[in-house]
């Protein structure tokens, strides 16, 4: 997809217009916002990645002021499956009037053509947000696994789940830093996140599209 089709996708999502997408279905389908509580960031380095599968733990190269902030899934109803479609930090509550690709340090979007983007892998159909030092502690937890997964965020996934997806918000034992964990559109993929900035430039959002919303969706 362009970024001209994403930008405006991203802006109708956010406008709360997301019905403008679903027009020529054929199906009965809807987005509903599901809000996943607060993401501790002490740094305001933020790491998006599969926290199920742990590979991207570098930070998005633009930084937010340390603080909580509320995360918002983006649930698209289609008939009787769910699918978590976006997620969002949200830093302020002013609407987003532009947006660009997040990118981590060596990235560089001038060598993207149309239609590429940088993402995170996703392998477990499982995507999600924390802070560096989140990462850090929670690389150190796992450590000592089996296989890298760590049981009570499997719980906290599978206690949540309803029928097509599942999510947590997870605090590391001992501390005030957690993770938001979520299923990933349908499922495994590269999911690219974008800055929203509002009129006057300052930073409003962070969100992860997972693709459920096709080009030919956006008006």
């Amino acid at each position: 997809m362009g970024m001209d089709k994403q930008i405006s996708k991203l802006k109708i999502l956010r406008a709360g217009e997301s019905e403008k997408f679903f027009i020529n279905s054929k199906f009965h389908e809807k987005i509903e916002e599901q809000p996943l509580g607060l993401l501790n960031l002490p740094t305001g380095k933020i790491v998006a990645n599969d926290p199920l599968c742990f590979y991207e733990t570098e930070p998005f190269e633009k930084t937010v002021k340390p603080g909580r902030y509320p995360v918002i899934l983006y649930v698209q109803h289609i008939e009787d499956d769910r699918r978590v479609a976006f997620a969002e930090i949200r830093f302020t509550e002013k609407l987003p009037v532009g947006f660009e690709l997040a990118l981590i340090k060596g990235q560089d979007s001038d060598k993207l053509s149309e239609d590429e983007y940088y993402g995170y892998g996703v392998d477990s159909g499982t995507g999600g947000f924390m802070d560096e030092l989140t990462c850090n502690e929670f690389l150190t937890l796992i450590e000592p696994t089996d296989d890298g997964m760590l049981p009570e965020l499997e719980k906290a996934l599978s206690d949540s789940y309803v029928y097509t997806y599942s999510t947590a918000n997870y605090t590391l034992p001992g501390t005030d830093n957690n993770l938001t964990v979520f299923s990933s559109g349908y499922g495994d993929g590269c999911y690219p996140s974008y800055w929203g900035y509002d009129e006057n430039g300052g930073l409003c959002c962070l969100i992860t599209d997972f693709e459920t919303i096709d080009e030919e969706d956006i008006s």
